[in-house]
């Protein structure tokens, strides 16, 4: 069955309650004609107290960073050992142990810290999905004072939609077929 087109729906609010106000009716509109299909909220500060009513935002980048730590400390210390190895045989030196653990541990440590950032910040700009363009119906006055609700609804709950939006006090709306 083909997917339906969406209608996106941008909106405009001057006041943070009523943001909160609207997707708090969006979320019950849903729940009862389920007409809405995502709500995105853009603000120029961060309001924990939304994610109650959205949900939390799952990103892995945690499990990013940690399996970059692990394979940054065994591909460190496989580097180091085989380097360890390919001298001893060349230069040899009576007592040294082939692999020598304790200052490979020092290394390897400095390899596993390098692997983990990097990973982090390319786990980062993967999830936040940078660099970006702005969206064509995107109002610059939301990164000053006002705050965006996104939603995107089915074709034929557009007007009930609205309704609620209007209802409480967006400034503006737009409709963008996408």
């Amino acid at each position: 069955m083909p997917k339906k087109k969406l209608v996106r729906l941008f909106a405009t609010f001057a006041d943070f309650d009523k943001a909160r106000e609207v997707l708090m009716s969006l979320k019950e509109l849903d729940l009862r004609e389920a007409c809405v299909e995502d709500i995105e909220l853009y603000s120029p500060i961060e309001h924990p107290e939304v994610e109650e009513i959205l949900g939390e935002i799952q990103q892995p980048i945690e499990r990013f960073t940690f399996f970059g730590a692990i394979t940054g400390a065994i591909l460190t210390f496989t580097f180091v050992a085989g380097v360890a190895q390919s001298m001893f045989t060349y230069q040899p030196q009576g007592g040294k142990p082939v692999i020598p653990i304790p200052p490979d541990m020092v290394i390897t440590y400095e390899g596993t810290i390098l692997f983990g950032v990097y990973i982090t910040v390319a786990a980062f700009l993967i999830y936040a999905r940078l660099p970006k363009r702005l969206k064509k119906y995107y109002s610059p006055k939301v990164s000053e004072d006002q705050i965006a609700v996104e939603v995107d609804v089915y074709p034929e709950h557009v007007a009930r939609v609205k309704e609620v939006l209007k209802s409480c006090g967006a400034e503006d709306i737009r409709e963008v077929r996408s």
